[in-house]
């Protein structure tokens, strides 16, 4: 029954509130829940941004913001406190999915399809000349290779991990700005970098991925997580979420990414073009208004 007010006109229906993390995908995904939600179901809804993780999670279970894209690595360390490095995705994602439901009543509406997860990366021209494919491949040439990662990187589980798995020997270890690897790597100072597999600049400067054959880095699928009241009062938006299930992978992501860092795209008409591919049509001549 349509909800009316105490003079019987139809009382305004809630805006779903959509949350994003503070870097350039999460905006860009935000905006797709968004416009996918609104075209779908034509609810309203509305933007908060600029949460940490621990801080977006809290939102959802406490019910202030309705949807948010999240990594199933992440609600691993950070909501479960899991020990360890846990490798099978599909176990993870089951896992994420029944314990999320059964202590929170958060629902994992969907898998988009892609991974953000660490990686190595390294030029083209060099891995080629090396043939050097997979982190194997790496390891076997490390004693020749100099590598940069961020601040954090390797004091983190994933490096001693890798260095441990694949017995990895570095003739330099570099650790510096994340903003200056890249330019590092592009300009030769480094043979590798440690990235993340979604970033745009590994489209746009055509850099290798190495692929972790032996699976030791930890997935981090992203998800659509749904709040437990979303989930009990908007059966229609859980279900128009659910047809987001394997919408993007990660090559998709890395030129939305790109398109928005690279280029100067605001995340609003990036995303619009997805939506548009997924539902038909042409993407609003809006679609690249500011946030509110």
């Amino acid at each position: 029954l349509a909800v009316r007010g105490v003079d019987g006109a139809r009382a305004p229906r809630r805006a779903i509130a959509i949350g994003a993390k503070s870097f350039t995908e999460q905006y860009v995904l935000a905006a797709v829940l968004a416009q996918w939600i609104e075209r779908e179901t034509g609810r309203p809804t509305r933007a908060v941004e600029s949460l940490g993780s621990t801080v977006a999670f809290d939102a959802l279970r406490d019910d202030a913001i309705d949807v948010y894209v999240d990594y199933s690595g992440t609600i691993w360390a950070t909501v479960f406190h899991e020990p360890g490095l846990p490798s099978d995705r599909g176990d993870v994602l089951a896992q994420v999915r029944v314990r999320l439901a059964g202590d929170y009543g958060v629902r994992v509406a969907a898998a988009l399809g892609f991974e953000n997860t660490y990686a190595i990366a390294m030029r083209e021209a060099r891995a080629r000349a090396l043939g050097i494919e997979t982190i194997g491949d790496f390891a076997r040439h490390s004693p020749a290779l100099a590598m940069a990662g961020d601040y954090e990187f390797f004091g983190r589980e994933e490096w001693r991990a890798l260095v441990a798995r694949y017995d990895i020997r570095l003739r330099q270890r570099r650790a510096m700005d994340a903003s200056l690897m890249v330019p590092a790597l592009v300009q030769g100072e480094v043979d590798a970098i440690s990235a993340y597999s979604t970033d745009g600049r590994i489209a746009s400067l055509g850099l290798r991925v190495l692929r972790d054959e032996k699976g030791v880095i930890p997935p981090y699928d992203a998800i659509v997580l749904a709040s437990a009241r979303l989930a009990r009062e908007e059966p229609a938006v859980l279900a128009a979420l659910a047809r987001l299930d394997g919408a993007i992978d990660a090559e998709r992501m890395r030129r939305m990414n790109d398109a928005v860092e690279g280029e100067g795209r605001a995340p609003a008409e990036v995303a619009a073009e997805l939506v548009a591919e997924r539902l038909g049509g042409e993407a609003p001549d809006d679609a690249g208004r500011g946030r509110d």
